[in-house]
């Protein structure tokens, strides 16, 4: 049954699950001119401490009614000057209600994804299991689950990146990331070009941490830990590269390690992870002194610049891995232009190797018969987007950088060519890349191999 009632009467529901209404003049001036077309959904008042209604009947009917459905039309209402408004009064349950809310607005595509989490836990809070959301809402299980961990994130930081257009892939990605702390910072870039790359150091931060802990295990088993180098010198560098994949470490162990007493630090760059020292030779001058240190800066910036231009590297790897056929045939005038550019300019080559990019071939294949005809296949299913391969593995070799043997800065043709072509198919370059193009990064050796 359908009642009119007074808007002074119906109060917005205390938890509703959207908490910015947006503009209303337009829904206001419609109201004003045709009146409100579809009723609302209110329920009678109760406590949000005790979630019951007034004792007093006199004092229930004074406090009036709570919207479950309809806080727009309610908030038009008011601005358009109506003193009456259509209704459902329903007897529905609080958690009813909240389940009620969560979806009307999710079917309008009204609430953000946090707002959608805080909606799922409020459900969860009040007895729902996370198969009982999944069953109301029609969402997956593991969708519901994900919007939920969003809750972890900080809350102003999330808004921020929702305002900056941040997708529910976005906050999927994120999850490859074990600490809290880092997913917030990582959070901040959500929405920028640099969001990949932190992204993307933050997993290699996390992995060298747990490398490291690997290798101060193996040391600790020769070597004491220190905080001090003063009187120490230095003997050599275990990098957390070094750790395979499967977790091993095999150190290269002193010969002399059973009779000599060996010192170590922890490092503190995500490159390093153990330097080893011994007791300060006193006949050891100070040339040489100030070669070895010479040697162990050369080595440890060599070592960071390999790693992050190999992060480089990657980033542009996977953008073109991650292109669809649809965008790469709308990039088709582009993709020709640098396909000739190098015969044009007389530039040949060498073979691109296209087991990474094809994901039924198995890398490292030996018949190059049934390689071939794969590749063949595969180019007569998506001529545009493997015309993109081809131009890529042509323009972009194996991941190298801007630097040369001692760390320095060294232009590279080759390396702009390819980002210039990537940025023509929107590729956002981010500021680490930028800084070891322009020759501005920190880790480049001073000219002339002098601090300045």
């Amino acid at each position: 049954m359908i009642k009119n009632i007074d808007v002074s009467k119906i109060h917005p529901h205390y938890n509703n699950p959207r908490k910015e209404l947006g503009d209303l003049s337009e829904l206001a001036e419609s109201i004003r001119k045709t009146g409100i077309l579809q009723n609302l959904t209110v329920v009678p008042w109760f406590s949000d401490i005790t979630k019951s209604g007034a004792d007093d009947p006199v004092k229930q009917e004074e406090m009036g009614y709570i919207a479950v459905i309809g806080h727009r039309r309610l908030a038009a209402a008011k601005l358009a000057g109506l003193k009456e408004v259509p209704c459902v009064i329903s007897d529905m349950s609080y958690s009813e209600q909240i389940a009620t809310m969560l979806l009307e607005n999710m079917q309008r595509n009204d609430l953000t994804l946090y707002e959608q989490a805080e909606g799922f836990q409020m459900m969860l809070d009040l007895g729902e299991s996370v198969g009982d959301i999944s069953e109301k809402t029609g969402l997956s299980t593991t969708t519901v689950r994900r919007r939920v961990k969003l809750l972890d994130l900080d809350k102003e930081k999330f808004r921020q990146s929702v305002e900056r257009g941040a997708t529910l892939s976005d906050y999927i990605e994120l999850e490859k990331i074990e600490d809290v702390d880092l997913k917030n910072s990582v959070l901040e870039a959500i929405g920028t070009a640099d969001f990949k790359w932190k992204l993307q150091s933050a997993i290699d931060k996390e992995q060298a941490n747990k490398k490291r802990r690997i290798i101060i295990a193996e040391v600790e088993k020769f070597a004491t830990r220190i905080t001090d180098t003063e009187n120490f010198d230095y003997v050599t560098s275990y990098y957390t590269s070094s750790v395979k994949k499967d977790g091993k470490f095999v150190e290269n162990k002193p010969d002399d390690a059973d009779t000599v007493e060996y010192f170590f630090t922890v490092g503190t760059s995500d490159y390093v992870g153990v330097t080893l020292y011994k007791k300060a030779d006193d006949s050891q001058d100070d040339a040489e002194a100030d070669k070895d240190r010479e040697y162990r800066e050369r080595e440890e910036r060599r070592n960071a610049l390999e790693t992050i231009s190999k992060q480089a590297y990657q980033l542009r790897r996977n953008f073109i891995k991650e292109m669809s056929n649809s965008a790469a045939k709308k990039n088709l005038h582009v993709i020709i232009k640098y396909y000739f550019a190098p015969l044009v300019e007389g530039f040949y080559p060498m073979r691109p190797d296209w087991d990474d990019y094809i994901d039924f071939i198995t890398p490292g294949i030996n018949d190059k018969a049934a390689e071939k005809q794969l590749i063949s296949d595969h180019i007569a299913d998506e001529p545009e987007v493997m015309l993109l391969v081809n131009v890529y593995l042509t323009l972009d070799g194996k991941h190298n950088g801007y630097f040369d043997w001692n760390g320095r800065y060294r232009n590279n043709e080759a390396l702009n060519r390819t980002y210039e072509f990537l940025e023509k198919l929107g590729y956002e370059i981010s500021e680490e890349e930028l800084a070891l193009k322009n020759g501005t990064h920190e880790l480049f050796a001073p000219v002339g191999g002098k601090e300045k």
